[in-house]
């Protein structure tokens, strides 16, 4: 028997519906190893246990963490796929007004810009914008993490000024929060893209925004684990975009480490 299916006299498992917890965690694993085709398995399996049992919460899920499975892999058909259906379970189960709604959101928008569809997630960003302001979370990692996407959403629609204002902001709610030191580095990263987009003559802020990101890079606040190997692997091409090979060498040679690791 699969060690992984759901089985009625394990007291500790719940029954009718899939054990959504203990999914999220396994693809954590996965990750940590970057073993995508693992990650792929695991919720492939899940969405068809969550779709027997007829477990819409637990399906909300799977699609939710599929959302980002995808855009590793650059699935897009299956990607879309998954935001139409994760957006309909959002609306039939009345999750629409709700801060998890509002993270299903902006999961749905930075999935269809990731696939050229910058345009259609707008309205999926500023509706969960709305959850979170009217939720007080408007200084929360999730908020932050929500104007990044926005961001880069807005710099693939060359709306730069917004762009760079989503970007300031974000930098601001996460220096006062003080526990993303890695994902304020890829903020001045993609700042740095739109300001040089936009003025290709701005050199010399686009090296001090450089600077900045490399300074947070190697922040002592920073844990060396595979988020950082993921948000590192983020930054090396854009390093590599601005002639800072050796820095970009260095990051990947670091996020390589830390996935070898995980898979001890």
């Amino acid at each position: 028997m699969d060690e992984n299916r759901t089985c009625e006299s394990c007291v500790k498992e719940p029954i009718g519906t899939i054990n959504i917890v203990r999914v999220i965690a396994k693809v954590d694993e996965c990750f940590a190893a970057n073993d995508l085709a693992q990650a792929g398995e695991t919720l492939r399996y899940w969405e068809s246990e969550a779709r027997k049992l007829g477990d819409s919460c637990g399906l909300l899920s799977v699609l939710n963490e599929e959302l980002g499975y995808y855009r590793r892999t650059g699935e897009r058909e299956a990607a879309l796929a998954a935001v139409a259906e994760a957006i309909e379970l959002l609306q039939q189960k009345g999750m629409t007004d709700r801060v998890s709604g509002a993270t299903i959101y902006v999961n749905a928008a930075t999935t269809l810009k990731a696939f050229g569809e910058a345009e259609r997630g707008l309205p999926y960003y500023d509706r969960a914008e709305e959850i979170y302001l009217s939720q007080g979370k408007g200084d929360s990692y999730e908020y932050a993490a929500l104007l990044n996407n926005k961001a880069l959403a807005l710099g693939d629609l060359k709306r730069y000024d917004e762009a760079e204002a989503c970007y300031l902001k974000a930098i601001e709610i996460l220096k006062a929060e003080g526990k993303h030191d890695g994902e304020i580095a890829v903020s001045y990263i993609n700042l740095a893209h739109i300001v040089f987009d936009r003025d290709q003559t701005a050199y010399e802020r686009v090296e001090s925004l450089l600077d900045l990101a490399w300074e947070y890079i190697n922040s002592d606040r920073q844990p060396r684990d595979a988020n950082y190997a993921f948000v590192i692997s983020k930054c090396a091409p854009s390093l590599r975009y601005f002639q800072r090979d050796l820095e970009a060498d260095a990051l990947e040679e670091v996020a390589a480490e830390i996935y070898a690791a995980g898979k001890r």
